[in-house]
């Protein structure tokens, strides 16, 4: 299963993490069911993974 990179244009480290809470907020009401990994270099947001799964009824 690949996962997807979200890219979103370079921004300073708050401005970063506030996109990062929006994201996870959004993807609540969609009914995610997956998980996403946080990659950090340095103290900053460096990547961003979203793995989704597919559950079987």
């Amino acid at each position: 299963m690949p996962a997807e990179i979200i890219r979103k244009p370079k921004t300073g480290k708050p401005d970063k993490l506030e996109q990062l809470y929006e994201y996870l907020a959004n993807i609540r009401t969609e009914k995610f069911t997956g998980y996403i990994r946080v990659n950090f270099s340095q103290g900053n947001i460096g990547r961003v993974e979203k793995f989704e799964e597919i559950l079987k009824k």
